[in-house]
């Protein structure tokens, strides 16, 4: 395998995965409405919110975004018509095919990940921190933590997905049918 051959795969997954964004637009969005508010009052208001507010926060927008990442995986695998008949064991097993048939492929995808996270984490962050005036800087910070969960993070999932799912597409264009009992 080529790095060539890693970008396409993250390039053809990117490609999915904005097309699925847009498809299922208000699902996507709707579910990351949860940590939006979260992140946007832990920034603004995390000093004065009280500990059980604090916790309980953190926990549902961790039990929201697993739920969102469920919800993609359930839409990427289930609607597709060579995958939809596949059982989750067997779905499982042709990833693992095909990341052992392209371990560098895969690996570059977490790569392009840290890439992405630079690029729209920590640059920004470091924007607001240098150019923003201080009294500003929270409110701006605190706009930007919360605009980030509907779009970077809920896109950064809907792309994994679309890693793993083609990773299993390719698997099961070589893999001989599943034995049905």
């Amino acid at each position: 395998m080529t790095v060539s051959s890693g970008l396409l795969l993250g390039r053809d997954a990117a490609r999915w995965g904005a097309r699925f964004y847009l498809r299922h637009f208000w699902l996507v969005c709707g579910v990351s409405t949860i940590p939006t508010v979260q992140r946007f009052a832990a920034v603004r208001w995390g000093d004065d919110l009280p500990s059980w507010a604090a916790i309980g926060g953190e926990a549902l927008t961790g039990v929201s975004r697993v739920v969102l990442f469920y919800l993609v995986l359930r839409l990427a695998f289930g609607r597709d018509p060579v995958l939809a008949g596949l059982r989750a064991g067997e779905i499982w097993r042709r990833l693992g095919e095909g990341i052992d048939r392209r371990p560098a492929d895969f690996v570059l995808q977490f790569v392009l990940l840290g890439a992405a996270f630079v690029v729209l984490d920590v640059l920004p962050g470091l924007a607001v921190g240098h150019w923003v005036a201080a009294g500003s800087r929270e409110l701006v910070m605190s706009i930007l933590v919360a605009a980030k969960n509907p779009t970077v993070i809920a896109f950064t999932f809907v792309w994994m997905a679309g890693v793993a799912r083609l990773l299993v597409l390719r698997e099961a264009a070589t893999a001989p049918p599943p034995v049905t009992r």
